[in-house]
């Protein structure tokens, strides 16, 4: 192998590397933020919309119940999170409105998502798309250990 050819290797499994160390870096916080809910009817998930790490809480009892939760980004810190409320109208799909603070004390809806689930290596995957209501499209993913 030419010197060439085993620097470009290494450097292509960098980034796997370092997703698999910043998954287990988030799932340890999932385990913490999980330990410290009261509700166990609340379930904690990593997971990205667009390109940030958030936290999600999402409590639910079922398909036909109403979903309620909510998130903050990593980077922006708990104080900065974002309301959800929805459905779930049929098993592997959950519909979500986010909501965002006002400095009045009031929330504005700033998102519509839709999810659905899929189970690999033993994690559940809730993944779709955001809809803001300012036009922009993100991708939306959360999971947890099963």
């Amino acid at each position: 192998m030419t010197r060439a050819l085993a620097i470009l290797l290494f450097v292509l499994t960098i980034p796997a590397a370092s997703l698999r160390a910043d998954q287990a870096s988030l799932d340890k916080l999932v385990k913490k933020e999980q330990a410290n809910v009261d509700n166990e009817a609340v379930s904690v998930y990593g997971g990205k919309v667009g390109k940030l790490e958030a936290v999600f809480f999402i409590e639910w009892t079922g398909v036909g119940n109403p979903i309620e939760g909510h998130y903050y980004y990593l980077s922006r810190g708990k104080d900065k999170g974002y309301r959800l409320k929805g459905t779930n109208p049929k098993v592997g799909v959950i519909v979500l409105e986010e909501y965002t603070p006002k400095g009045d004390g009031t929330s504005r809806l700033t998102a519509n998502c839709r999810l659905t689930k899929r189970v690999t290596k033993g994690r559940i995957i809730w993944e779709g798309q955001m809809n803001n209501t300012d036009g922009r499209q993100l991708k939306i993913s959360f999971s947890r250990p099963r």
